[in-house]
């Protein structure tokens, strides 16, 4: 399957799930071809994450240092792959092994939507047409709701416990979080 009609199938797929609406996963390409397919979202998320990152280093206060471009891709494709593989043993330990792919590809889809939802805010305030600190209550609205569509993907796709999807976010977020700061 072509790049473009497999963006297509998993963003269609992840959009009922921004929606709530578990059916969503049935839509997902499942295949071995589907999973490492899924993977080339970051051909969509890349641009985005670049604008996204430049434009929330302005936003904080003080301002912080750009990344430059190169850095800030290096440190995407890590956490990129990282997190995946990360989860291959966590998966094994929950015993939920078995809905491992659906996970991954929800997961790689969804993560258009968790980083084009702050693209607004940030066009917004560099537009002028909101403040900083309107930009940064809508920034942190959004990054409330990327965890919690997090979780919800991990919940579903995982077929787990409230509690564990929770734990899965706090993971993510902490292996992120520590990434980009050692980097």
């Amino acid at each position: 399957m072509n790049f473009a009609l497999e963006a297509v199938r998993g963003l269609k797929a992840c959009w009922r799930l921004v929606c709530m609406d578990e059916g969503g996963l049935d839509d997902l390409d499942l295949s071995s071809d589907g999973f490492w397919n899924s993977f080339a979202a970051i051909i969509l998320v890349a641009p985005l994450y670049l604008y996204s990152s430049a434009a929330g280093a302005r936003l904080a206060t003080p301002p912080e240092p750009e990344r430059h471009w190169f850095s800030a891709l290096a440190l995407l494709a890590l956490l990129w792959v990282m997190w995946p593989w990360i989860m291959v043993t966590v998966s094994r330990i929950i015993g939920r092994q078995q809905h491992y792919v659906r996970y991954i590809v929800a997961y790689n889809w969804s993560s258009v939507y968790v980083i084009a939802a702050l693209i607004p805010v940030f066009v917004l305030q560099q537009a002028g047409i909101i403040d900083t600190v309107i930009a940064a209550l809508l920034s942190l609205c959004i990054i409330v709701w990327s965890l919690y569509y997090r979780w919800y993907v991990a919940r579903i796709a995982l077929d787990v416990p409230a509690i564990t999807a929770l734990a899965l976010v706090f993971g993510d977020l902490a292996m992120s979080i520590v990434v980009s700061v050692a980097l």
